[in-house]
């Protein structure tokens, strides 16, 4: 009979043949699939493939993200690791006493440089002081000085809290030039110097030399004195982004202006790169090079027309017979090629701001030297008088140099109401001032800081 069922359960007979029962999951899928097919789907504009797009774009924003989170993390990981493992290890070694005794004094004495033992050398100075003695004025200070075997310069700069004043000097083998902070500029053409240019320039007392050797006296005093205490470290140099060194610094107690740290920085080859020098009020910067340099580019644009920069030592007459000295800058010897020993009066035009220079009287430097010239003067008063005008010709003979003399005898009064001086195609010669103001409290740090030094040696 059709729709009868086999005995097991498993089969229904179809009128022909047994047909096998399907299980309830399939009868489901059949109904599913029936259903699915006999829907009115219509298009839809977002499908499933959009849907992934949107989930695969989101993976890789996710997976960039974490990307760099972990770039970051791992840098500065990087950065712990340079900072505190690796850039500690690549300092140079501590130094003990004997060791920095030792490198100190094989750097070179101002006595080597000036001598022209060495190439080439420089020391930059950096100076501050704060509050300058109570009256909340603060004062710097900038000195480049620069040495070669034939030639030396020193530019300085100095500011005070309302004012700056400074000036560059040049000195070679031919000539010196001056450049002055809002004033004005000069050369000279020389024929001899009585030193090196190191050896008159860095001599002269207007400049902190002294400053670039502490690192000496320092030395002397820590062989001296066994038990001042000293720290050796590795610190960058000059500041936190400068060159790996060792310090090596102390401290030295100077009277009233307190306690001074002295610290002197080495690289990894032994070479000294410079010093520093503290206290509370104020700050010392030394860095040292021995980098090649070249003559500055204003040298050859200052004013070569000026006069000769001399000194006359006392050049107002006040007697019948008068003599005195010069100085030229520097000690150097000028040509006498068109020079004359001259009788002047000078005055100041205030309305104009000049200075007037009458020349009365005058004798070529050849016939002074040759044992004068006389000259005829006439006054209403005193009548009639002959003078005498000389001039004495030291070694260097020849040659206008320090030391050489002019004078006037006359035989009846003296020309009191002139000056006696030098003149060539240039003017009047006249004294060049390069000093500077204020220059005082820097030398006292250093002054104070070298009496303490020399006084620990001695009491040792």
């Amino acid at each position: 009979m059709v729709g009868e069922l086999s005995p097991d359960g498993n089969f229904i007979w179809n009128g022909t043949d047994w047909e096998p029962i399907p299980s309830t999951e399939e009868v489901i899928q059949e109904q599913q699939d029936s259903n699915f097919l006999s829907a009115n789907i219509q298009p839809q504009e977002i499908g499933w493939e959009a849907v992934s797009e949107k989930s695969d774009e989101g993976g890789k924003v996710k997976v960039i993200a974490m990307s760099i989170v972990g770039l970051l993390i791992a840098s500065a990981l990087g950065w712990l690791l340079y900072a505190f493992v690796i850039d500690p290890m690549l300092f140079p070694d501590e130094l003990t006493r004997d060791e920095f005794v030792k490198m100190a004094n094989d750097e070179p004495s101002l006595e080597n440089i000036t001598s022209g033992e060495v190439n080439y050398w420089s020391c930059i100075i950096e100076l501050s002081v704060d509050d300058f003695q109570g009256e909340g004025l603060s004062l710097t200070g900038d000195y480049e000085i620069y040495v070669s075997k034939d030639s030396a310069r020193v530019k300085s700069k100095m500011g005070i809290s309302f004012a700056q004043f400074g000036n560059d000097i040049w000195i070679d083998e031919n000539q010196i030039a001056w450049d002055i902070v809002d004033g004005d500029t000069g050369k000279i053409a020389i024929e001899n110097l009585s030193n090196t240019p190191a050896q008159e320039l860095l001599y002269d007392d207007d400049i902190p030399i002294d400053f670039c050797f502490v690192h000496h006296e320092i030395a002397t005093s820590m062989s001296i004195d066994k038990s001042k205490s000293f720290v050796s470290e590795g610190e960058r140099f000059p500041d936190e982004e400068g060159a790996r060194a060792v310090k090596f610094e102390t401290k030295q107690d100077i009277g009233e202006d307190g306690q001074f740290t002295v610290g002197v920085y080495f690289d990894g080859d032994g070479n000294m790169l410079g010093t520093k020098i503290t206290n509370s009020s104020s700050e010392i910067l030394v860095t040292f090079s021995s980098d090649s340099f070249s003559k500055p580019t204003w040298v050859k644009n200052a004013d070569s027309d000026t006069p000769m920069p001399i000194e006359v030592e006392d050049s107002s007459i006040w007697g019948a017979n008068h003599s005195t000295s010069i100085s030229t800058l520097f000690n150097a010897t000028y040509s006498m090629e068109n020079a004359k020993v001259v009788l002047y009066t000078s005055g100041y035009d205030y309305d104009n701001d000049t200075q007037i220079i009458n020349i009365s009287h005058e004798v070529d430097i050849a016939t002074a030297i040759a044992g004068g010239d006389i000259i005829q003067v006439t006054d209403d008063f005193y009548g009639e008088d002959n003078c005498t005008i000389s001039y004495i010709d030291i070694e260097p003979l020849n040659e206008i140099s320090t030391g050489d003399n002019i004078s006037i005898s006359c035989e009846n009064y003296g020309m009191n109401d002139y000056n006696i001086g030098i003149t060539n195609q240039n003017g009047l010669a006249q004294e060049v001032d390069l000093e500077l103001p204020w220059i005082s409290p820097f030398f006292t740090i250093i002054a104070l800081l070298g009496a303490a030094l020399i006084v620990s040696r001695r009491e040792y």
